[in-house]
């Protein structure tokens, strides 16, 4: 079994977790998010989850706390031997404290869709329900790209890039499929 470490980042809504799910279903992946992580921090807090509780953790995580972040998805990846795949990575940080952990190939696949097709994805998941408007989602956007986050920097940094924008599910899951083929 070919070994890899395949990072997937992009804005939310863009379909980085569908993508991390056909990864997991047809290379028989391990597969983690980061959101997770968020989410079991919130909750070991005490918290509701709620958009300003996931905000507050998320930016908690990333002013200096990266490290935290990546070792807790170490702990359930370090002795895999096949294929893992973490979805929503937000730090360049991030990405070079796996290479410094991860004793195999890397991969960084950013997934990009255009706002309104991640508007309309992430209302229909309704994750927050009625608060999950087009104005939250536009000011979520505007602190996932902060300098804080670091995302602007990590998508930039991306070794391959699929447009998710125009795609169904089933041309979605052929390109992922393709393009891991292509690169393992």
């Amino acid at each position: 079994m070919k070994k890899a470490l395949i990072l997937i980042v992009g804005l939310p809504g863009s379909g980085k977790s569908f993508a991390a799910w056909v990864i997991k279903k047809h290379f028989r992946a391990k597969a983690l998010k980061t959101g997770d992580v968020i989410r079991g921090e919130i909750k070991r807090r005490g918290w509701k989850y709620n958009p300003e509780n996931d905000k507050k953790v998320r930016l908690w995580f990333h002013s200096g706390r990266e490290h935290l972040i990546v070792k807790r998805l170490w702990k359930k990846i370090k002795n895999v031997k096949g294929i893992v795949v973490i979805d929503g990575l937000r730090s360049p940080k991030e990405v070079t404290m796996f290479k410094k952990l991860y004793n195999g190939n890397i991969f960084l696949i950013k997934i990009k869709s255009s706002f309104k097709v991640r508007a309309q994805r992430s209302i229909r998941r309704g994750r927050f329900g009625k608060l999950e408007s087009v104005k939250y989602l536009r000011e979520r956007d505007k602190s996932e790209l902060s300098e804080l986050v670091g995302l602007k920097q990590l998508l930039k940094k991306a070794d391959y890039v699929i447009d998710n924008s125009k795609l169904t599910k089933k041309q979605m899951e052929k390109r992922v499929v393709s393009l891991i083929k292509s690169i393992i």
